[in-house]
């Protein structure tokens, strides 16, 4: 749990990195999401994952959105809004 091998990290910073006008830019949902994919990890917090990837996405060059919304997980049906 947490322990990711950098080929992992590189992988999946490599495979969610958008060129923009403004540079390159990385996903954390997306990434944190391929990550756990790709490993098989889904037990380790968010948190943990995203501050794995981070520091790769920085020596990479590229930016990095932290668009990680708690309770996105959480199916919200139309029906629910009565």
């Amino acid at each position: 749990m947490g322990q990711f091998q950098m080929i992992d990290l590189v992988s999946v910073i490599d495979a969610c990195t958008t060129d923009r006008a403004a540079g390159r830019l990385v996903s954390m949902a997306k990434a944190v999401e391929e990550l756990r994919v790709l490993t098989g990890d889904f037990i380790s917090p968010d948190e943990i994952v995203a501050n794995a990837l981070s520091p790769v996405a920085w020596e990479r060059g590229c930016a990095i959105l932290f668009d990680e919304q708690p309770g996105a997980d959480i199916l919200h049906a139309p029906w629910q809004d009565a």
